[in-house]
């Protein structure tokens, strides 16, 4: 039942909203959410280089997909036991408490348009600029370099840029469900060729024919003799020039770069209320952890191309901030220096150019997911109804979108403005630390606090006698509060400075003071017009 006296709990008797989604939708969205490999390997992880010497970058990568194998069966068996549009909030809210599910879904929520600011914000600097400076090398054109370089330093120029993505996302995410998994699609196609291009001709490439294009490029734009070896020499005595994975200091901290990424391939439970079978335990973790293991192979066959080619001291060197030995006015990043392989025009343009194609499937978790939090809240009477409104020839939550991707745009200007690409990336992490906490938490208690739904649910499994979920809940909790305490022990990941360690509990209890708020000052307005909001949470909500 949904309706009390002469009240209905929920905004309407459906959501509006249709279960449209394959599993083949699902593992890509969950993928190019957590790590779409080309747009990672670009600048994502390679900086851990310069500022961890002897930094290990596979094994840091094997660590990752360890870490995040509780994360992921945890997520599973929520996800199909409430397979409900607002994930986490559901579930948080039934098993614990409506509270302490707003603050958990305000973090994923929080966290994800933080990563939606990131690729929107990627696309100038890391996708266009480069681009157009690397075609206008190759083709000798002046206006191009001009414009890309300009596309990755000048703040109104990456604004532009960022604004065409929020632009062409919010267009895509009110077209529909089908239609946004439809673009993530074709487009994480594009931009997957483009990468295994790149993957092909590092395969095959040597490091002579590397260097060699590499000093012709940078004689261009006045570099004299040897450049390739100049960058490394210039970078003597702050860097390595082979891994040591046994050095701790060097190799723990990578972690935490890689799960920058990584740590996301369970995302597809915000799909949950509208993808195909999401009761299904089975396609659930088939979906995320075959997401988690395509991310892993192709960053670690990436990584270990790059060194082939260029050389684990080259990466280092080059990633190292102010090295003057690097003239090219381009970053130095993953598709630039695949292409200087062979430096073929037409190999060139098919590499660097698919690198255009991944932000966009970036973003489309990162937007969706924060979407249908404001639709959830807004349909358990949270925020006003409006946001709750669902266009009946599209199924899309116009409303929701435009609110969602109008402070987009604000952080975007912010980010641009006050944050360096590293910060802001941790400032997510710490974001979805909070969620996936309170989560953790609300697993580990499911089947004692609502054994009505755990005794039937999916969720409903054992290993050795002992419920899954009392295992795998701890086990994630503690995989949070690592990464927590790398960002407070090694400076480099998020506050630089000592004296700002602060920041970190600060933006935490931020998350958690804003959740709360949500949730008491709707309480409160509501109860002046006569709804009790509490109901609403004594049920699973309507599909």
């Amino acid at each position: 039942m949904s309706v009390r006296g002469d009240r209905q709990l929920f905004v309407r008797q459906s959501t509006g909203l249709v279960r449209e989604a394959s599993a083949v939708d699902a593992m890509i969205f969950n993928a190019v959410f957590s790590a779409p490999v080309g747009a990672t390997l670009a600048w994502g992880v390679f900086f851990a280089l310069s500022v961890f010497r002897g930094a290990d970058l596979v094994t840091a990568t094997i660590i990752a997909f360890f870490l995040n194998i509780p994360v992921i069966i945890m997520m599973a068996l929520l996800a199909s036991s409430m397979p409900r549009t607002g994930g986490d909030y559901v579930w948080v809210s039934r098993i614990l408490s409506p509270p302490l599910a707003t603050v958990s879904n305000f973090g994923a929520a929080f966290s994800a348009m933080i990563g939606a600011t990131f690729w929107a914000r990627y696309f100038p600097v890391f996708a266009l600029g480069p681009t157009l400076v690397t075609l206008g090398i190759f083709f000798n054109n002046n206006s191009l370099i001009r414009w890309g370089n300009n596309f990755q330093t000048h703040d109104l120029w990456v604004f532009l840029g960022g604004f065409a993505m929020v632009a062409l996302m919010t267009a895509i995410l009110i077209a529909g469900t089908k239609p946004t998994l439809r673009w993530q699609n074709w487009f994480w196609v594009i931009a997957s060729v483009g990468t295994f291009i790149a993957f092909i001709v590092l395969l095959f490439g040597s490091r002579g024919s590397f260097a060699n294009h590499f000093n012709q490029i940078s004689a261009k734009f006045g570099a004299q003799g040897d450049a390739y070896h100049q960058v490394i020499n210039a970078a003597k005595g702050q860097i390595d020039t082979s891994p040591h994975p046994g050095r701790f200091d060097s190799t723990v901290p990578s972690i935490f770069v890689i799960m920058v990424f990584m740590m996301w391939n369970w995302w597809s439970v915000y799909l949950a209320g509208e993808l195909k079978a999401a009761s299904n335990r089975t396609r659930q973790l088939s979906i995320m952890l075959g997401a988690l293991t395509l991310d892993v192979v192709f960053i670690i066959i990436g990584v270990l191309l790059i060194y082939k080619v260029a050389g684990y001291g080259f990466m280092a060197a080059v990633n190292l901030g102010g090295n003057k030995a690097y003239v090219i006015p381009t970053g130095p990043w993953y598709h630039f220096l695949a292409s200087l392989t062979v430096n073929l025009k037409v190999v060139t343009v098919l590499i660097v150019g698919s690198f255009l194609f991944w932000s966009l499937p970036a973003m489309v978790g990162n937007t969706f997911m924060p979407v249908r939090t404001v639709f959830a809240w807004a349909f358990d009477r949270l925020l006003p109804e409006k946001f709750a409104e669902v266009n009946e020839r599209t199924h899309s939550p116009i409303p929701a979108i435009l609110l969602v991707m109008g402070l987009v745009t604000v952080m975007l200007v912010w980010s641009i403005k006050a944050t360096t690409f590293a910060t802001w990336l941790a400032l997510g992490v710490l974001a979805g630390v909070v969620c996936v906490c309170i989560v953790s938490v609300a697993a580990f208690f499911f089947p004692e606090r609502r054994p009505d739904l755990y005794q039937a649910s999916p969720a409903n499994v054992k290993w050795l006698g002992i419920p899954v979920l009392k295992i795998v809940s701890p086990l994630s909790f503690l995989v949070m509060a690592f990464l927590t305490w790398e960002t407070l022990h090694y400076l480099p990941l998020a506050v630089f400075v000592p004296e700002h360690r602060w920041y970190v509990w600060a933006f935490m209890g931020a998350t958690v003071a804003f959740g709360l708020f949500v949730y008491y000052a709707a309480k409160i307005i509501r109860k002046f017009q006569g709804i009790d909001v509490d109901l609403v949470y004594q049920e699973l909500p309507p599909e």
